[in-house]
């Protein structure tokens, strides 16, 4: 083989890194015998043993350490030189990724992606369902360009935000409960039912238990009998009578309107909260920061939802 390629470089990097063949062919989308003639490949190029056997899988060689090191630079700079190549063209270019959470997911995020993409139909943008917490931290880690969360408590020293939404945390209720009849509750009133609550990680619990603070009412005293992971299983529980929650007032229209639940507002204490869109303090690269600048834009030109 008188050339190597790039994704050769790759597929080595992540057989050393996974110590593992198999699962390397996974992560790549390729199969086991498409591995290995990647490797064989640099192996006949370098004339050089770069993956031995190992008791519980495979390790890189001395050579192979050498390798590692020099592909990791190899690649550094072919990404950048994408990056910079990009830049002056007259296009944008690039991958955005971005950790959701259920409200800013579902009611937020797709039609501020789709008005982007109109702008720029050569970037891709790949985002994930999380909640607010997780997606923070994938953030804060480098897992994602941007988080859409509901909360941003524990973390506004150590992002950057913009505003996009504002809604109103409510109570819902089974259609056949005695305070379905009611328009409105004070939080004292409905500790004594069975109380269905999100995840620990979830933006809307730590905004709930921010609500029940300003009541003087520590979390402890809600009865809460059932932790579920989505506004959906959490709805669906209500619907079918296993207790009351708070959830969003966006979301909770859809089950009213369906006639799953009850909704009743919150008296006494401010239930608003606002939904954001974060990134880093970090310098972003070129595609990233025009989604930036256009988030910006967008929220001023057409306000919060």
């Amino acid at each position: 083989m008188e050339t190597i390629r790039f994704d050769y470089l790759k597929t080595f990097l992540i057989v050393a890194k996974t110590r593992s063949f198999s699962v390397a062919a996974k992560e790549l989308n390729l199969t086991q015998g498409a591995v290995s003639h990647h490797i064989a490949a640099l192996e006949e190029y370098f004339d050089a043993e770069f993956i031995k056997r190992a008791a519980n899988g495979v390790d890189p060689t001395d050579a192979g350490a050498i390798l590692a090191q020099a592909a990791e630079k190899i690649l550094a700079e072919v990404k950048q030189a994408k990056v910079e190549i990009s830049s002056i063209k007259h296009k944008l270019a690039g991958i955005i990724r971005i950790d959701a959470s259920t409200i800013p997911g579902e009611h937020i995020i797709p039609s501020l992606v789709a008005e982007f993409q109109k702008l720029y139909p050569d970037v891709k943008l790949k985002i994930k369902a999380e909640d607010s917490i997780n997606s923070l931290q994938d953030l804060l880690t480098g897992s994602v360009d941007f988080a859409a969360v509901g909360t941003l408590n524990g973390y506004w020293d150590k992002v950057d935000a913009i505003e996009v939404g504002e809604e109103e945390l409510v109570l819902i209720v089974p259609n056949n409960h005695e305070l379905a009849k009611r328009k409105s509750v004070k939080v004292i009133e409905f500790l004594k039912y069975p109380y269905i609550n999100r995840e620990e990680t979830s933006g809307t619990r730590k905004e709930i238990e921010q609500i029940l603070g300003k009541a003087e009412i520590p979390p402890s005293r809600l009865k809460t009998t059932l932790e579920l992971g989505s506004t959906e299983s959490v709805m669906t529980a209500v619907s079918e009578g296993r207790g009351v929650s708070i959830i969003s007032s966006i979301a909770s229209r859809k089950a009213q309107a369906a006639g799953l639940v009850k909704v009743l507002r919150i008296e006494g204490v401010d239930s608003c909260r606002k939904l954001y869109i974060a990134r880093t303090k970090k310098p972003l690269v070129k595609v990233s920061e025009a989604f930036w600048e256009f988030c910006k834009k967008y929220v001023k030109e057409k306000g919060t939802v």
